[in-house]
């Protein structure tokens, strides 16, 4: 049974993300020259990248890290997550059970991580130094929030110089340090919107923002991956910087697209798994008492629908409330009313699946 407080549409972006690397993988083993096509132009600029963005976007919903033990805690979770599938799919599966010989080289593997599952490896390295990163920032942050905010990208910053270093030293290519550093400001970049995506979107100001931001992005994105092939693009200094601005261009229209796609048409499909109070339903001829525990009966005078303001003129009565509404009128039901978690009552009407009237 799903939490009624999980985010479905992370979900929804990671089976995205998943089908878009199956694609990938599918284009590049089965079709000649599939590199040069547009369609794995798109799906190459969008797959990884999107990955890690969700997974520094999550971090939000994981438990701080106040301490030692917790850290250890952290490092532990993290590595048996990561480091063991990563053992498993390359030692026993692919190189003793397909009998594959370089992956029982481990001095090969390791400093050739993108011929198997680097980005094991790759997402193991980040949640280390964010979860470092987490920890320092808590023990010198405290209560302010900015100074904890600046402590935890300064040592995320130190994190990818340290790691650079060893790359410098042992090579790039060492257990894949250089495409962890690519997506490093990918997985901070995720965290940051996810510390602070509620804050925005809670004034107008800020979704008007966020929508400029989309549909910018979707216009940069889609006018350069027309007209160049990025995954052709070579490893230079200039070449990497753009090819990630690209993505993360990608990344954010596909992102604000599919939730305004997902959501509009699916709110009132999948309130019942999101609802955090309570649910009234009736007819438009009637007004709906909203009970909330420990607060004072609020009542819905009118709506707006379409320009015209319908009145409403009998409420139910207490008796008519049950845990889970109003019971149902006899009249023909019409809409659905429900609270969300920041107490905004919603009015959904059937098969429109859209807001048209909010009560704040």
């Amino acid at each position: 049974m799903m939490k009624k407080d999980r985010n479905q549409f992370v979900d929804i972006m990671r089976g995205i993300a998943m089908l878009l690397v199956v694609l990938g993988h599918t284009m590049t083993g089965c079709t000649v020259d599939s590199q040069q096509s547009l369609l794995f132009n798109i799906v190459w600029s969008l797959q990884m990248p999107l990955f890690i963005l969700i997974s520094g976007y999550v971090t939000k919903y994981s438990c701080t890290i106040w301490n030692v033990k917790g850290l250890f805690k952290y490092i532990k979770r993290r590595t048996v997550a990561y480091m063991l599938p990563w053992f498993v799919w390359s030692f026993l599966i692919r190189g003793i059970v397909f009998g594959q010989k370089g992956f029982l080289d481990i001095k090969s593997l390791i400093w050739n991580m993108d011929s198997g599952y680097w980005f094991l490896a790759t997402i193991w390295s980040i949640s280390m130094i964010f979860g470092v990163a987490s920890y320092v920032a808590e023990l010198v942050g405290k209560d302010n929030n900015l100074k904890k905010q600046m402590t935890l990208l300064i040592v995320y910053i130190l994190g990818m110089v340290v790691l650079a270093s060893i790359g410098i030293l042992l090579g790039m290519s060492f257990f894949a340090i250089k495409l962890t550093l690519y997506y490093m400001p990918f997985y901070y970049l995720g965290y940051l919107y996810g510390q602070y995506d509620a804050r925005i979107l809670d004034c107008e100001k800020g979704k008007r923002i966020v929508e400029f931001v989309i549909a910018s992005s979707f216009i940069i994105w889609l006018f350069v991956i027309l007209r160049i092939s990025i995954y052709e693009m070579p490893d230079n200094g200039f070449a990497i910087i753009m090819r990630a601005g690209i993505s993360l261009a990608g990344c954010i229209a596909i992102s604000g697209l599919s939730k305004g796609l997902f959501t509009n048409k699916s709110d009132f499909f999948r309130g019942g798994a999101q609802l955090d109070r309570c649910t009234f339903s009736g007819n438009l001829l009637y007004a709906l008492p909203i009970i909330m525990p420990g607060k004072n009966k609020k009542q819905l005078s009118h709506m707006q629908l379409d320009g015209e303001k319908s009145n409403f003129n009998k409420l139910c009565d207490d008796s008519d409330i049950n845990n889970t509404g109003c019971k149902s009128h006899k009249q023909q039901q019409m809409f659905c009313i429900f609270i969300d978690g920041k107490e905004k009552i919603k009015i959904f009407f059937f098969g429109l699946g859209k807001e048209v009237w909010k009560y704040t």
